[in-house]
């Protein structure tokens, strides 16, 4: 799609900072318009070079999405193949937690559309520079409070889908305490149902898996929940 040559200023070449050039692959959130007027207007203000970088210059991958979505994530793969360099996201919204840990385990950086004009130059040079660059916002997303030893016991029997007066009976308490688990789970995981709390803990690309619900013997000693 669009292509356009970027370079460091002459400020930032002297303190080493290398070279890049950025390629749009996809746009379905039609982010490309503000992002190449930001481009053109920073490369209007450099006036030490032509635009056409030597072979040590690093091509970055523009992703144009609207929020992380599956579909979006499941072209990575993909778009792998076609461009071997490091792929940055524009990401139009917030994305779900699923979203946002695989922007954090699968992309060398992201950027919120709200704050396009502040962080996507300062993005683009650092992942030009070897660097993986996530947006606060989403890494709150993805930092969330740790889940119980109980929390996890009755996630891994949600992920065998079993129903919540089935985990009450096994576990030998009542049906409201295993529902005030569950939606304490949910709020660390960034999710609002069953199905989705067992999707994001199941999908390989989401950085839990199934490990994340392991009790060690120490927590399975009374005392703790």
């Amino acid at each position: 799609m669009g292509r356009l040559m970027q370079k460091g200023s002459v400020d930032s070449q002297l303190r080493g900072s290398p070279s890049y050039a950025v390629s749009l692959l996809e746009d379905g959130a039609s982010l490309w318009p503000t992002i190449e007027q930001l481009l053109s207007d920073w490369a209007g203000k450099s006036d030490s070079h032509d635009g056409h970088g030597g072979s040590d210059e690093r091509e970055i991958g523009l992703l144009g999405w609207v929020s992380a979505t599956r579909e979006e994530t499941a072209r990575l793969p993909a778009l792998r193949e076609k461009h071997p360099g490091p792929l940055v996201a524009v990401v139009g919204e917030l994305p779900s937690a699923l979203g946002a840990r695989v922007i954090a385990a699968r992309l060398e950086g992201a950027v919120l559309a709200a704050e396009l004009e502040q962080t996507l130059l300062p993005t683009l040079a650092a992942v030009a520079a070897g660097q993986c660059v996530v947006p606060k916002a989403i890494r709150q997303i993805v930092d969330r409070p740790p889940l119980s030893p109980r929390e996890r016991q009755i996630l891994a029997m949600v992920v065998l889908d079993f129903s919540n007066a089935e985990i009450a009976r096994k576990l030998f308490v009542t049906e409201s305490n295993v529902k005030n688990h569950l939606s304490s789970a949910f709020g660390k995981l960034g999710v609002k149902s069953r199905s989705a709390a067992a999707e994001l803990i199941l999908d390989r690309d989401s950085g839990l898996g199934p490990g994340i619900l392991r009790i060690s013997p120490e927590e399975s000693l009374p005392g703790f929940n």
